[in-house]
């Protein structure tokens, strides 16, 4: 086993300015208005349901791809921490059809939280049956979730640039 003081301070970074972004300028001033607008209309968005708010898959395999709501990347960011943080602690994957989402972001800092926890604690070299066809080591797993978040956020950054140059 290495010494996780350097990998772990460095995710944890990595993480943090991420998140401050996410607090400064990305989550603070989405309304339900704004998550639920279509830039087009070939979108994947989310439906709200009577057991909760439920994400579409896109098919990939189609043409354009659809643009992504607001709402849509906010539950995409609670599904994939809620199900990486589910199979690092030895629980059962987490499927897209089964994870619902809490409809704002509070939904994703909870899930931030939970993951500062377990950056906070867990040996970085664990394997994490996850999203790859081998277990990959959590550092590895952890240095992923760093760049997906920091992805989705433009994202979302994007289509709340798209729908103020509309209305302005």
């Amino acid at each position: 086993m290495q010494d996780d003081t350097g990998r772990r301070a460095l995710l944890q970074r990595q993480l943090n300015i991420m998140w401050r972004f996410a607090e400064e300028f990305v989550l603070g001033e989405i309304d339900e208005g704004l998550a639920l607008w279509e830039p087009s209309a070939n979108v994947c968005t989310v439906h709200a349901r009577e057991d909760g708010w439920v994400a579409e898959w896109p098919d990939e395999d189609n043409l354009p791809l659809p643009e992504a709501t607001i709402a849509w990347l906010l539950w995409h960011i609670e599904w994939w921490w809620s199900d990486t943080i589910a199979r690092i602690n030895g629980g059962p994957s987490i499927a897209p059809a089964d994870h619902r989402w809490t409809g704002g972001a509070t939904g994703i800092a909870a899930a931030k939280q939970q993951w500062d926890e377990l950056l906070a604690t867990a040996d970085l070299d664990t394997p994490v049956d996850w999203l790859m066809p081998d277990p990959q080591p959590l550092w590895f797993v952890a240095s992923w979730v760093n760049v997906e978040l920091t992805k989705n956020l433009t994202e979302i950054n994007q289509v709340k640039m798209r729908r103020a140059n509309l209305d302005s």
